[in-house]
């Protein structure tokens, strides 16, 4: 009788072979599940919960957080969320939810705002090419998010001053803002003082008309304050001190907000110029409207 069939045994090399296999494809199974969820951490951390809001009806309540109501920003977060999710083509909320988050951004310096800001801004000047403030608004985040980064700055600063020259008549504005503090040896605050200084008048012959509205209340004064600031950074101090005394001339400056801080500001020029002009830059000041909680609201606080 012949004696049983053995079944064959693998050899040692394919046994091998098949542990590295299975070790492959739990270390790739491990990689995934890790890459899965720390993109699922990320994609939580940077979202806003969204509320059901119509465009129209989320811009409305960011415009409160702009004239004034800083708590309800989470609100008009939220809201500008909702309206993205009904219309993510909507260049107008893309925008609207780029400047909710740059407001954030600039309170707080967190992260999360800043990614969301980006990317928004980015959308918007892909989705609203025939407006050059879009683009603007792009650029001035980008360049503060660099120097919030410590990043090499001039590819930012080129990016910027390319958007005030193809919108002189808002980035300028940004740009001045931005660049004033550069050193002088640098040039570039003195490159933002011409096309700030063309932005003045306004198409009805004033310098207040175009800078006035439901967002911005005080826009003119916010404009000839910051005008003012740059001529005493570039150790002009009489023509600051003009564009001071213009900006508590405008019509609405009575009711400013900031009037009485202004004020104050404004007896500081001289003490200001000379720390401009001394050899120290760690005292060189910043302008009036980069001033903490005054950012943005020196022009669209009611």
């Amino acid at each position: 009788m012949s004696s049983p069939t053995r079944p064959s045994e693998p050899a040692p090399g394919s046994q091998t072979a098949r542990r590295w296999a299975r070790r492959i494809a739990t270390g790739v199974a491990v990689v995934t599940l890790v890459g899965g969820l720390a993109a699922l951490g990320l994609w939580l951390w940077v979202r806003v919960p969204p509320t059901d809001a119509s465009p129209e009806e989320a811009m409305a309540v960011f415009a409160e957080v702009l004239n004034g109501a800083t708590e309800r920003r989470p609100s008009a977060l939220s809201a500008l969320a909702g309206a993205l999710a009904r219309e993510p083509q909507n260049g107008r909320v893309q925008l609207y939810f780029g400047l909710a988050n740059l407001h954030g951004f600039l309170e707080h310096r967190e992260m999360p705002y800043a990614i969301r800001a980006s990317r928004a801004f980015a959308r918007a000047a892909v989705l609203l090419p025939d407006d050059p403030s879009a683009e603007g608004w792009r650029a001035f985040f980008e360049y503060q998010a660099a120097e919030s980064r410590e990043e090499d700055l001039r590819e930012p600063t080129r990016a910027l001053l390319a958007a005030a020259a193809a919108d002189p008549s808002f980035t300028s504005f940004l740009a001045a803002v931005a660049l004033a503090d550069r050193p002088l040896a640098s040039g570039l605050p003195q490159q933002t003082l011409a096309p700030l200084e063309a932005a003045g008048a306004c198409a009805d012959g004033t310098t207040y008309g175009c800078r006035t509205g439901p967002l911005f209340p005080h826009g003119a004064e916010g404009y000839h304050a910051t005008l003012g600031d740059l001529r005493v950074r570039l150790g002009d101090l009489e023509g600051g001190r003009q564009s001071y005394a213009r900006a508590l001339e405008m019509p609405a400056a009575d009711s400013w907000p900031y009037r009485a801080q202004f004020e104050r500001w404004v007896e500081g020029a001289e003490a200001r110029a000379a720390a401009f002009a001394d050899a120290d830059t760690t005292n060189d000041p910043d302008v009036f409207f980069a001033h903490g909680p005054r950012a943005c609201a020196a022009c669209h606080e009611r």
